[in-house]
């Protein structure tokens, strides 16, 4: 369901802002996203790993401490990443093209990054297996989307409608997922008694500082390698490339909200076996996961391949057909992003968080972000698929390399 609208959402959009005004469109959102994905720390990962070792040894107060420093940290984060996004937008508008008046809609759409400060909650539901509101949180803001987009099209709005229509369907799911990750905390019992107090809160988690930072730095630059594209792209190139690769990069997204569901999913069972030391199962659903994972990614690739043209042409218009060779590119680098859904959580599962992040600094840092620059202004947004391709496709093959050593010495 959630493709369905989210398909429907960009052919209301792509059909009445055309791809100029979609592109423009795409550089504001991903303006704030980047800001939002490298301020917001992804403290999920670190509920999820300590939390389950508080579940096995049936420790309430660690549990509280735990959720009361993941709780600062993703206010901080959101605090940061808000002001940040405020002050440097008029800066960033001589690169890419804005006028005042946009200058001025994407400081008053930066408020969005305030209700991104949802990884705790999003870590509890994970850590009691509750992922049938995750895919239910998950459908909301694709549904206001695109129900607001028909309303601005019926009402002929102009750009800033379709900001609007954005913020408040980001806004929502944010908000949603923030309601019911903390209504499952009291329904456990988990606010009952808790002391308030903000001191030593992780004395009872030995490394989980550290923890937290590495994973947020590691979380983060696949994040930025997902938004720094349709950026680069409209820098180097015009808005409407930004937009055609805007919308090869979300025809692409049922294998990556599947991803993101099998990486939800593995996650808590592999810290669980881990806890457990049950290395042999851990081993095998390591592999089972990732088997099928490479497969559904294949599957789908095969699809945009033979039904690629076809989708663009009816759903977009004649005018983004040309936007078949990126697509072709994005969804065959998401098959390694499928690959590589369950070996990053295996790290983390095993308290070896620094093992993903030196793969994603390589690859990302090393390969992908020169690649883009380079690729994109001689080739334009077919270069940006190919350093996406290039970097998704190592990181499965360092993650490969270096997880089954670990799992043999443990």
């Amino acid at each position: 369901m959630t493709g369905l609208t989210s398909l429907g959402y960009l052919s209301i959009v792509t059909h009445h802002l055309g791809a100029t005004g979609f592109g423009t469109l795409v550089l504001i959102q991903t303006y704030i996203q980047i800001i939002a994905d490298l301020t917001t720390f992804q403290s999920s990962q670190a509920v999820i790993r300590y939390g389950t070792i508080c579940l096995e040894r049936n420790n309430q107060i660690a549990l509280q401490q735990l959720l009361k420093f993941t709780t600062l940290l993703d206010l901080i984060g959101v605090v940061v990443g808000l002001a940040i996004a405020v002050i440097i937008a008029p800066y960033i508008s001589s690169y890419i093209g804005w006028n005042q008046a946009i200058i001025t809609q994407v400081q008053w759409c930066s408020l969005i990054i305030l209700f991104t400060s949802t990884a705790t909650p999003k870590g509890l539901l994970q850590l009691y297996n509750r992922f049938d509101l995750l895919a239910f949180q998950i459908t909301i803001p694709t549904l206001i989307s695109m129900l607001g987009a028909m309303v601005a099209t019926i009402l002929n709005a102009p750009l800033w409608g379709y900001l609007l229509v954005w913020f408040l369907a980001q806004a929502s799911g944010g908000l949603l997922l923030f309601l019911v990750g903390w209504r499952e905390a009291w329904k456990r019992n988990l606010l009952k008694n808790i002391n308030w107090s903000l001191m030593n809160l992780s004395q009872n988690h030995p490394g989980l500082l550290k923890f937290c930072i590495v994973s947020n730095f590691d979380s983060s630059l696949p994040m930025v390698m997902r938004q720094a594209s349709p950026l680069v792209v409209g820098i180097f190139a015009t808005p409407s490339a930004a937009g055609l690769f805007q919308v090869s990069y979300e025809l692409s997204t049922p294998l990556k909200e599947i991803a993101q569901i099998l990486t939800q999913s593995i996650y808590p069972e592999l810290a669980r076996l881990e806890s457990q030391e049950k290395r042999r199962l851990f081993a095998t659903l390591l592999l089972k996961s990732t088997a099928i994972a490479i497969s559904i990614g294949v599957l789908i690739f095969i699809i945009s391949v033979c039904l690629g043209r076809i989708v663009l042409k009816f759903a977009f218009g004649e005018t983004f057909i040309s936007a078949y060779g990126i697509l072709v590119l994005l969804v065959a680098a998401e098959i390694f992003t499928m690959g590589n859904c369950a070996l990053e959580p295996a790290f983390y599962a095993i308290g070896k968080p620094s093992f993903p992040l030196r793969v994603n600094a390589i690859a990302i840092l090393g390969v992908y972000l020169p690649l883009l620059l380079v690729l994109t202004k001689f080739f334009g947004i077919v270069g940006a698929g190919i350093a996406t391709l290039s970097s998704t496709s190592l990181i499965l093959i360092l993650n490969s390399l270096l997880i089954w050593p670990q799992l043999r010495h443990r």
